[in-house]
């Protein structure tokens, strides 16, 4: 998890104004970015990142496809203190950049912690699930978003 300026539905290429936690899901070279967006692209790379909050109750008991709730436990097991959930239908296509990743600079990039491996499959299983069976609820955000 990093810490972005994840965009809103509302303007889906400008970055936030408040810091927002993402988990990464990619990184891609310039070029690779560039083949990802389908056009030239300044020479900075690319992330996939896809949405957290630790407004848990937002779902209630049932889960939308796609949506990951990480209790307490393991949310303290990753270095956070409180419990979160993770939505992969909400992705952010985002430049390898400031603007959108504040510390990206920092001695530690801006990693607010390293999610265990068990939690990153689900992550990764989810997006790949929503991809196959809910493409309609996708919320496809960020500058560099296939268009």
């Amino acid at each position: 998890m990093v810490w972005s300026y994840f965009p809103f539905a509302e303007a889906p290429d400008i970055p936030a104004a408040v810091r927002h936690a993402g988990v990464i899901v990619g990184v891609f070279t310039p070029n690779e970015a560039a083949r990802l967006a389908g056009r030239h692209l300044p020479a900075y790379g690319a992330a996939v990142a896809v949405y957290t909050s630790s407004q848990v109750q937002k779902f209630g008991d049932q889960l939308p496809i796609g949506v990951i709730r990480v209790d307490l436990d393991r949310a303290r097991q990753n270095n956070n203190a409180k419990a979160f959930f993770i939505d992969t239908r909400v992705r952010a296509y985002l430049p390898l950049h400031k603007a959108f990743f504040p510390d990206i600079d920092a001695p530690n990039h801006g990693v607010i912690a390293s999610i265990d491996a068990g939690l990153f499959k689900r992550v990764v299983e989810q997006f790949a699930r929503v991809n196959a069976r809910a493409p309609e609820q996708i919320v496809t955000l960020g500058p560099l978003r296939p268009r």
